[in-house]
């Protein structure tokens, strides 16, 4: 038994070979553009993946001694009624 796809591919070129309406063969053309560039988006999106440099970021940093620190200045400098 055959692959119904490979029937199905044999049965459509033998079909695009009688063709002789350039119309016809236009839009197939517009169909076979928009599936490749649907292609190539989809395979160059690889490039814009964002780097997880989570880590990095964290080990850069402010330590909890400095973040005490800043939270007691900033504390201190609020205008406080007395």
């Amino acid at each position: 038994m055959e692959n119904p796809i490979f029937e199905a591919k044999k049965e459509l070129i033998q079909w695009i070979k009688d063709m002789n309406e350039l119309e016809d063969i236009s839009e197939l053309m517009e169909i076979k553009d928009r599936m490749t560039l649907n292609t190539i988006v989809a395979e160059t999106q690889e490039e814009y993946l964002v780097k997880d440099d989570f880590d990095e970021r964290f080990a850069k940093g402010m330590s909890g001694e400095e973040l005490m620190k800043k939270v007691y200045a900033h504390i201190e400098s609020l205008p406080w009624e007395k």
